[in-house]
This record gives C-alpha cells, structure tokens and sequence, in this order.
C-alpha cells in the first residue's frame, strides 16, 4: 500500500503531455496556451485620448477655473478612427472622442463636462496637468514584451489582449478526452425504473462532470456488467481516448475484474491500494500513452479519489502550470474522530473570513454519502498519526474550488 503523496508524485510522473492545436481567438476561452505569447506591437499602438473632450495645451488653461474660465478656439473635431489635420498652437484646442489620436502640439485632455462650446470656442473652467487623461503607446504593453505565459488558462480579458495583439488564431494545447466507465450489475441507466437491488448509475455522471469542469472532455462508454468478456470489451473501447477513469470492480470481491481485465489488456498497473480513507482501493497504471484510473465504487469515494489525483493528472496533461487544489488552515468548531494508520479527508464546510476560517464536518463521513460532497466545500486533511481533533484545532482545509489552482499538492504525507 502506498502513500497519498507517493501515489500523486508516482502519477504526476508518468502522464504523458498531449498534443496542441490551433484555435480561433474568439473560441480560445478556458483554453491552455502551449506557448508564451510576446507582444509584437505597443497597445496602444499611438497617443490617444481617455476621455471624450478637448485636447489642448496644459500652460493654455492654468489658470482656468469656474469663475474665470479660459476661451481656446476649436480647430476641428477628431472622432475615433479619424486622424487630427492641424496641430494645436497656442490659444486653440481640438475637439476629440475617446479612443481617438492626439493633435501635434495637445499635452493633455480636459473632459467635456468641464467645459462650455459656442460659436467655433470652448470656455474651459479647469486647469489640468501635462499628460492628463492621455494613453501613451506601449502604456498598456510594449514591443517584444511578454505578454502571457506557457501554460496560463485563458480568461476572458486574455482574450481581448491577444484581440489587441492583432492575434486571430492562437496556439493552445489539446483538451484531454476522458473515457468514462462505471462497472456493476446492480447499476440502472438514468431514467430506466429501479428492480430490487440496484441503484441509479450515478458515479458516471459525476465523474463526466469533474472531468469537463478539470478542462478535459467526457466520453461516457456507459455501463459495464460484471462479465469479463463486458469488461474487457468496454476497456479496449476505452483505450482510444486519452485517459481512462473507470469506477468500481477494484477491491477484492468475486466480482471486482477490473484489475485483472487491465492486466490482461497491456497496463502496466503503478500502484494499488493508498493509505487513505476514503478511497483507499484506488489502481492506477498506463497501456502505451494512456493513464488508467481505477476508482472505487462508493460515490464519495470516486469523487474524492478524483479531485486528488485525477483531476491534477487532467490538468497536467492539458498543458496548466498549477495542478493542484488549494488549502487554507481553519479552526475546528467541534470533535472530529478519525481513523489511525490512513490519511483521512474528512468532508466539511467552512465560515468566517478566510483569514479565519472555522470549520465543521458535514455530518455522516460515509463513502455512500454523496450529498455530503454536494454541500461540502472542503476537505480536512488529517494525518495518518492523528485519531481525534479536539474543538479548536488547527487544521489544512483542501478547497473543493474549481475556480482556484495551487503549485504544491495538498498533501505532505
């Protein structure tokens, strides 16, 4: 049996990088970029006005003011995308709009509403300072500097910088197909009536949901009964994808074949078994380029299992710089018991400020449990050593956030 550290390094080691491809700027949202991204022009590319108003000379107007406003003759009104004909001397000003270019000779911009036009002149009741609302080039990025990293999930105000970079198409890596599998005789397609002794297959929905929410793309090869010829049939189906995730038939149970299957299809299994509660009946292996992902069969626990390994595993191979979900520390509200010799993560939710954190167990910690992870917003972390967490302990929370990314696994043990 195996670590829950030693299982995440042993993973993370041995998932292959996908390929990328070309994407449509417009379409590269949530997108991995597979290359850094150097700006190849200034943004702005010239001097433009922030404010709709009146480009002029800052010594023009330093003494303007309500009571004593300063009267500039307007030379011309420059909309966005014009170009200014004269430049502005001495006693002139130019009308201009937002966006648009800067007159030779204008050092600043004063706003519309600080000012009064009749008769081809602007009264102008404030002073302003050189440079006042005025963009400059390169004031939001110059030539030649780097603009976005490797491996940065594209959001979208990315988006419209690389729309500002002239960029129409964009490099980015490959979304990680997923084949999904959920093994059990008992188990009942959605909806299809429930006979005696069996379940809605629940499990594989779940998992196809964390998979697209991780970046990846569910395929669901649906519901494979406890034959060997069914279960070999759906894993060799399952191998063309990039990654298979299968849940249950993993334990020891006459019916559990799912080791044995892989085993007689070509994956090389890595680990069986981690120190952990729950989830500890986790195999992980790889059959050429493709990682395989034995989950256990209790709801909880797959999904569990997932967030700790799989979904890091997802977003490595998806070409994403941070992996792991985030921890913070909370404070305990009441007694916590747990179990020796494992490291157990114990469903909870949280309060408080984030700088102080308290948090409480969600109730029931069984692996069947599900509505436990859908009210929950962590996991308590505790250690194999530990078997009770008195009120008022300090303890590391992993986020249930999908939104959030961390370097360092969540895990020390």
């Amino acid at each position: 049996m195996i670590g829950v550290r030693a299982a995440l390094e042993c993973i993370l080691n041995d998932v292959p990088r996908i390929g990328t491809e070309q994407v449509p700027v417009p379409r590269a949202r949530g997108r991995v970029l597979a290359a850094p991204v150097v700006a190849t022009r200034d943004v702005p590319p010239f001097r433009n006005a922030a404010m709709d108003g009146f480009a002029l000379r800052a010594a023009d107007v330093g003494a303007a003011s309500p009571n004593h406003p300063v009267r500039l003759r307007v030379l011309e009104t420059v909309g966005a995308g014009a170009v200014p004909v004269h430049a502005v001397t001495t006693g002139c000003a130019t009308k201009i709009m937002t966006g648009s270019p800067m007159p030779a000779g204008a050092d600043a911009v004063v706003r519309v509403e600080d000012t009064r036009e009749t008769d081809g002149y602007v009264a102008v009741a404030v002073a302003v300072a050189v440079r006042t609302h005025v963009r400059f080039p390169g004031e939001d990025l110059r030539c030649g500097e780097p603009a976005l990293p490797a491996g940065h999930l594209l959001r979208p105000a990315d988006i419209g910088l690389l729309a500002s970079l002239g960029h129409a198409v964009v490099r980015v890596h490959r979304r990680p197909q997923v084949a999904v599998l959920a093994t059990g005789d008992e188990l009942v397609e959605l909806g299809q009536p429930l006979g005696p002794g069996q379940i809605a297959n629940s499990n594989a929905y779940t998992l196809a949901a964390a998979v697209e929410e991780a970046g990846g793309l569910s395929r669901l090869v649906g519901i494979v009964r406890d034959t060997p010829a069914a279960t070999r049939e759906a894993f060799a189906e399952a191998f063309t994808s990039d990654m298979v995730v299968s849940t249950g038939g993993v334990s020891m149970g006459t019916f559990d074949l799912v080791r044995q299957t892989l085993g007689d299809l070509g994956v090389s299994e890595r680990f069986w078994k981690v120190a952990q509660k729950p989830g500890k009946p986790l195999t992980f292996g790889r059959r050429g380029d493709v990682p395989v992902f034995g989950l256990p069969g209790n709801p909880v626990s797959a999904l569990v299992c997932f967030y700790l390994y799989v979904r890091p595993a997802l977003r490595a191979m998806g070409g994403l710089a941070q992996v792991h979900l985030p921890t913070v520390t909370a404070t305990t509200e009441t007694r916590v018991d747990t179990a020796r010799g494992v490291t157990e993560f114990v469903r909870c939710t949280l309060s408080g400020p984030p700088d102080a954190y308290r948090v409480r167990t969600t109730g029931s910690q069984s692996s069947g449990v599900l509505r436990s992870m859908s009210v929950g917003q962590g996991l308590i972390v505790v250690p194999p050593d530990v078997t009770t967490l008195e009120a008022g302990t300090r303890v590391r929370v992993i986020l249930l956030d999908p939104t959030e990314a961390a370097d360092e696994p969540p895990v020390d043990l």
